[in-house]
């Protein structure tokens, strides 16, 4: 109820009028179903449609971007922000105008400049308020690029930021390619998701406290995340150690351009010891724990499609390993393709588990919702695989040099797309850098 009202309230109805169910509707027997929705839901919704709505409260006006809305030591400052549900908990660096104003240097951009309404807020994303924000979660100035190439991820339709707040709780992760990643000393290397390297770390807190602050995803107010998850780090690509091109030229930007990729990111997987002396060995045993790992975390049922866009994160040592045996990525991804396959009975039991009505796999080729290769016949024992395409699996390369280590996330699909954006540079980058000492 609070969040239809929130949501109400950002997109212009700060009266919605709001008809509930009581109790949790999921688990309840149909009879009870009914039950309910006839004596309790419905003579809500008739109410509410026949009685004059209730005076609704004004829109409190928010602060312009220069306005000073709080002065104090920083304990008050920190205490006030926290009050506000400005933060994230943790203290946070008090977003002076001077200090934002020395991010603005980094940007090349209008102050001004809006990249896009975020919902489900309809606040402005603007570039002052990547610099504020951007303050707060500890970043250093000239991380501003990576901090509006994130935020133009958040804006763009297909990533679909409104649906952050899901139940899932799930986290998006940062993946950063190019140049960038040496430029401002990202971790590709040991505890590449740990906290601890101060860009991997605050950036990924940026985005964090930006879909706290912006679109307004405030846990129990409009994030209704059952349990959550934790914040990642950015997950940069060691592309000086990887024997095949970054995710960034696999998803068609050409070499050397630093991107940000963002996904949601739902289950992780432990990180997977694969002790093998052949690649074929090495995948073979990858192949048989991505399988169950995938099923496990209701992949099918959630986010099956051509934009799931599962995560495979390979150490240095693996990917050497396979393409030292001639093995290119798109070997990788299809090797995995062709080695997680299921029967099309157990496929159906998987698709159809949480849903009302059974549906087969040539039933959903027929609707054109399958390619045709998931109904070469009508024999249940035949074999389909859990992808639509090879080249659906994102393939990684991070983590401890010497060491036979992977892992894998599976992604949510609709709710966050895996959506890329290149890192624009000031036109004075080199200069800036060269001002810093690097």
């Amino acid at each position: 109820m609070p969040s239809a009202k929130s949501t109400g309230k950002g997109s212009g109805i700060p009266n919605l009028r709001v008809a509930g169910y009581p109790g949790p509707f999921a688990v309840h027997p149909y009879e009870t179903l009914r039950k309910n929705i006839a004596e309790v839901t419905f003579p809500q919704v008739l109410e509410l449609l026949t009685q004059p709505p209730e005076a609704g409260e004004d829109a409190a006006a928010e602060p312009g971007p220069r306005d000073i809305v709080f002065e104090g030591t920083f304990d008050e400052v920190n205490e006030f922000s926290y009050t506000s549900q400005w933060s994230d908990g943790l203290p946070i660096v008090p977003p002076t105008i001077e200090k934002v104003e020395e991010f603005l240097k980094y940007a090349d951009r209008s102050p001004d400049e809006v990249i896009g309404i975020l919902s489900p807020a309809k606040r402005e994303a603007s570039i002052w308020s990547i610099a504020v924000n951007g303050v707060m979660a500890g970043c250093r100035p000239e991380y501003m690029p990576v901090l509006v190439a994130i935020v133009e991820v958040l804006a763009d339709p297909r990533y679909g930021v409104q649906e952050s707040g899901s139940t899932s709780g799930w986290a998006p992760i940062i993946i950063l390619n190019g140049p960038i990643i040496e430029q401002l000393d990202f971790n590709t290397s040991t505890g590449v998701l740990r906290v601890g390297r101060r860009a991997n770390t605050s950036v990924g807190r940026f985005l964090r406290l930006y879909m706290r602050n912006v679109p307004g995803f405030v846990p129990g107010i409009l994030d209704m995340g059952q349990f959550g998850r934790p914040n990642y780090p950015v997950l940069a690509e060691d592309e000086a150690l990887s024997p095949w091109e970054p995710l960034s030229v696999t998803r068609g930007f050409e070499p050397g351009v630093s991107t940000v990729t963002i996904a949601s990111a739902g289950t992780r997987s432990f990180d997977l010891d694969y002790p093998g002396t052949a690649a074929e060995q090495t995948l073979g045993m990858l192949a048989e724990q991505l399988k169950p790992f995938f099923l496990a975390a209701d992949m099918l049922n959630l986010c099956f499609g051509p934009e799931m866009c599962p995560i495979l994160v390979l150490a240095p040592m693996l990917a050497k390993q396979m393409a030292d045996e001639g093995y290119s990525k798109k070997d990788v991804q299809e090797y995995i393709y062709e080695h997680t396959m299921i029967t099309a009975r157990d496929f159906e039991y998987y698709y159809n588990i949480r849903k009302v009505t059974f549906t087969t796999a040539c039933e959903l080729v027929e609707a054109e919702r399958l390619p045709a290769h998931y109904c070469l016949s009508d024999d249940p024992e035949r074999m389909v695989p859990l992808f639509h395409d090879p080249d659906e699996l994102q393939v990684i390369v991070a983590g401890t040099e010497g060491r036979n280590r992977a892992f894998a996330m599976w992604n949510l699909g609709r709710q966050g797309l895996t959506t890329s954006k290149q890192v624009k540079l000031p036109a004075n980058w080199d200069e800036l850098l060269a001002g810093l000492g690097t």
